[in-house]
């Protein structure tokens, strides 16, 4: 912006210099046309309604999406322009709004590339949950099986007691203390978990059965007859040839605990 003042400030000096001379005509005529050109320019090209730099950013968008249409890798000129034409909140929304038109029109390559270069801008704790929704439309897209995978405990299974209340906790053995899955519980019925009951999105059943992961499950339950606690651990191997996977808990597997949940 600073060198387009600074041309504009030297187109006006031959200006005037010659308003300025003894026997120019006309002064006020010559002023008031400069005036209105300079203005203008300065409106069209500087002033929050320039129109250069939106003609590039829909030249720059019209590029964009003749790849996405061809599911073409995006080129790293065009991820290069939009880093260096877009402000901070310009590019996220650009980001967010091209990998999902890419998603919405099933074309992967193109949606994989813009979420590559897009991970180091989405810093925040709410902007990095935003990249982890992008990621999880990719990957449902990519392997739309793995969307409705459930785990669930088998209805037939026994319980030590009737359950007043209670959690169910999923986590990948020997993975990071953060639950791939967890939900509240008072009935037997309710202890079914899906994709959308993770913590964090795209780190959940899904993930787990693309990586071929073993679950560690943890169900804690109070009774309604008494004051005592019960829990039960133990793993399961996802079986890989279904998105169902069930289980089934045996009355010696459950634990007593005098600790409340």
């Amino acid at each position: 912006m600073l060198p387009f003042y600074l041309l504009t400030f030297f187109a006006a000096l031959p200006i005037l210099a010659y308003i300025m001379a003894q026997k120019t005509n006309n002064k006020g005529m010559v002023i008031g046309f400069t005036t209105i050109v300079l203005s203008l320019c300065l409106v069209i090209f500087v002033s929050k309604f320039a129109i250069l730099g939106s003609l590039q950013k829909q030249i720059l968008n019209n590029n964009i999406f003749d790849q996405i249409y061809i599911d073409s890798k995006i080129s790293s000129e065009h991820l290069k322009e939009i880093e260096a034409l877009l402000n901070e909140d310009e590019l996220k929304n650009w980001l967010v709004g091209l990998t999902t038109e890419a998603i919405n029109l099933e074309k992967l390559n193109s949606a994989e590339s813009l979420i590559t270069f897009s991970e180091k801008f989405f810093i925040t704790n709410n902007e990095k949950l935003i990249f982890y929704g992008l990621y999880t439309n990719l990957r449902d897209a990519r392997f739309p099986e793995y969307k409705n995978v459930v785990f669930s405990v088998d209805a037939k299974s026994e319980l030590p007691c009737s359950i007043k209340s209670g959690n169910i906790d999923l986590f990948i053995m020997n993975g990071p203390n953060i639950p791939i899955a967890k939900k509240e519980i008072d009935d037997i019925k309710d202890m079914i978990l899906t994709n959308l009951d993770s913590v964090i999105p795209g780190f959940d059943l899904a993930s787990a059965h693309l990586n071929q992961e073993t679950i560690e499950f943890n169900i804690k339950i109070s009774c309604i007859d008494n004051s005592d606690f019960f829990y039960v651990k133990n793993l399961i191997v996802l079986n890989q040839t279904s998105t169902d996977n069930k289980y089934k808990i045996n009355l010696n597997e459950w634990l007593k605990t005098p600790q409340e949940l």
